[in-house]
């Protein structure tokens, strides 16, 4: 069953609430205050009976002027909008207004409904029409049916219905998957015996009873206990549906008007979006750079910064780039239509579409940034994901970050990221993430590079080790640590580099050191061995070479083979001497707990300065601390003893 929402939008005191009476035998007053002014101030909701199998609810809009906000809240994705003008006042300040904001948010089409058709004569209805008409004329509601009725006496009325069932019967279906599902919360309420409630116009996609959402944009989980809509107790609902959700897992206090229920991981809350923003042709503002503005969108209005990226000023009817920056975080999705009010007084003036769910800071007038906006707002699906590729590579989003971003099913996404990658403008890393080809390239090149000249650098250590891998690529790059080590995956899998028990090569450098530096390695090695505890300076031994970095690079690369330890930032000493002078440590601090220098020098049978050293080396490990002129055991003997 296809469910159909129709908005009402006119002003203050026309008759729509009489209308939607007149047409489905609900007063939508349903406020104590409503009913003591007669006016319409939050969102009322009737269904309108059809002998056609269609699920049609209208939503009763507010007029006057403060409460904008309830109006947008019910006109937010609705199929079919009556925009009702009284015959005996004709086209008044708020009929304009709302006129405005229809076309801003891009309501696919209307009916015009001239009611109070029992107070007008032949020459009030030829003005109004032709008031309308001059107000209509190049809009979506130029050539819309229009029909004159009178509330109070029935007249037209069923003329209306049919009208209706005319304009809705071919309306294109909703996206009912569940992975979109959204419902902007307008009211948010608790009910003794029942709990928390929040109702709205459902969007998007479907949700049933028992599953899981979350409240976007503070993401807390919360889970449905029970559905209704039209009035009927549902298992599941879908797109096109006012409907109320019974929440289980949340107070009342906890929720917002404004807020959105939505799955876990299909929105993000964003401090900044980008959007393509237009002011009314008869505003009354301008829109300059850094001014502070309301937005609302939804059932939402929030505060922020407007950032013009691509001019200095808008005035009536221009359009411009803008990025949002806000003073809390907000829930959107891509394509998701707003309207624009000025901070003070607060007045209607502009709106737009918002072109991405999150977006980074933005300097203004950078090409590429422009660019990239343009993409996002007129490129095709597969355009827009290549641009989102080229732009976020570097967090190697998954299919479902794209998805979420793109305002897309994760099937279509996956579709259009194979397409890119058969077409080699994607490559796919890990199980179920992308980044761009020409991202690809520079790392790959990077990698290359960085290795190619580590190795000239480092004859005797061929391997440079994963974390200074890791450093490097990252101070590049801004990777973060998974995303380091399925980066360095695919480098080795597409044979750019190789990995070793010692860390990474490039691929094909064969990690055997040459005959000349396995022999000095093995002659430094018996010299530390000779030398006993009287450990040589790694500084002086090195100067006794030929080639003292290479002497240094060997001894580095015996110390990570545990054949070396290095005793300070001086020196070095053989593995069986260190274990040794651990050994004389921890028998005497297992004995009594602590030991001093003295001590520890007549039990080593050594002179005082390298018995210190060594003192000093375990206070670094944090083996022992050193208080006045005695070492405390603070550790017990550790496995490892490096």
């Amino acid at each position: 069953m296809n469910n159909i929402i129709i908005g009402t939008a006119g002003h203050v005191d026309h008759g729509k609430t009489c209308l939607i009476k007149a047409l489905t035998g609900t007063d939508t007053d349903r406020l104590a205050e409503e009913k003591k002014r007669g006016i319409t101030i939050e969102n009322g909701f009737a269904s309108l009976p059809n002998e056609e199998g269609l699920r049609i609810g209208i939503i009763d809009v507010p007029g006057h002027e403060k409460f904008i906000r309830n109006m947008l809240a019910g006109i937010g994705g609705i199929d079919l909008v009556l925009l009702v003008i009284a015959l005996d006042e004709g086209i008044m300040p708020q009929t304009r207004e709302h006129f405005d904001i229809l076309k801003m948010l891009h309501i696919p089409r209307g009916i015009l409904v001239f009611t109070k058709l029992d107070l007008a004569d032949e020459e009030l209805i030829r003005m109004a029409e032709e008031e309308t008409d001059e107000m209509v004329k190049g809009s979506f509601l130029e050539h819309a049916p229009r029909i004159c009725v009178s509330a109070v006496t029935g007249e037209n009325i069923p003329e209306l219905k049919r009208l209706i069932l005319e304009n809705v019967r071919n309306t294109a279906v909703r996206r009912i998957d569940p992975e979109m599902f959204r419902l902007p919360a307008d009211r948010v309420f608790s009910l003794k015996g029942v709990g928390t409630v929040v109702t709205g116009t459902l969007v998007e996609g479907s949700c049933s009873v028992g599953e899981e959402l979350m409240v976007y944009p503070q993401q807390k989980i919360v889970r449905v206990r029970s559905i209704q809509s039209h009035n009927q107790q549902e298992t599941t609902a879908y797109a096109g549906q006012r409907t109320a959700l019974n929440l289980a897992d949340i107070r009342k206090e906890e929720l917002e008007r404004g807020e959105v229920i939505a799955r876990p991981g299909r929105m993000i809350p964003s401090m900044m979006l980008d959007a393509r923003v237009q002011l009314f042709s008869d505003a009354r503002h301008t829109l300059k750079n850094n001014s502070r503005v309301h937005i609302s969108f939804g059932a939402a209005r929030a505060d922020c910064k407007a950032v013009l990226l691509d001019a200095a000023e808008l005035k009536a009817g221009e359009e411009a780039y803008v990025q949002f920056r806000f003073e809390e975080p907000v829930a959107v999705r891509k394509g998701d239509r707003f309207i624009l009010l000025f901070y003070s007084p607060v007045e209607t003036f502009g709106g737009g579409v918002f072109l991405e769910a999150d977006a980074r800071k933005h300097r203004r007038n950078q090409e590429n940034v422009l660019r990239g906006l343009q993409i996002k707002e007129q490129g095709t699906d597969a355009e827009q994901l290549e641009e989102e590729l080229r732009e976020y590579s570097a967090e190697i989003p998954s299919v479902s970050e794209f998805s979420v971003r793109l305002n897309l099913t994760e099937e279509r996404t996956a579709e259009l990221l194979l397409e890119l990658k058969e077409k080699k403008r994607a490559i796919s890393i890990g199980t179920d993430r992308y980044i761009h080809m020409d991202f690809w390239k520079v790392i790959a090149a990077c990698a290359e590079k960085m290795l190619k000249k580590f190795h000239e650098e480092n004859s005797v250590i061929r391997q440079m080790e994963k974390a200074e891998f890791y450093n490097r690529i990252s101070a590049r790059f801004a990777l973060k640590k998974n995303q380091q080590e399925l980066i360095l995956h695919e480098l080795v899998k597409r044979k750019v580099l190789q990995i070793s028990e010692g860390g990474v090569m490039l691929y094909g450098v064969d990690e055997t050191p040459d005959a000349e530096v396995a022999r000095l390695a093995e002659q430094l090695l018996k010299q530390y061995r000779k030398a006993g505890f009287e450990v040589p300076y790694t500084e002086k031994l090195a100067e006794q070479y030929r080639n003292p970095r290479q002497i240094r690079q060997i001894l580095s690369d015996l110390g990570k083979k545990g054949k070396l330890v290095r005793v300070d930032a001086s020196a070095y000493m053989a593995k069986e001497h260190w274990d040794y002078v651990t050994d004389v440590l921890y028998q005497k601090l297992d004995r009594d707990g602590q030991i001093t220098l003295a001590e520890y020098r007549d039990l080593l049978h050594t002179s005082r300065k390298y018995s210190q050293m060594f003192l000093e080396a375990f206070d670094k490990r944090k083996y022992t601390k050193l208080v006045g002129d005695v070492h405390y055991k603070i550790k017990d003997r550790p496995e490892n003893r490096t």
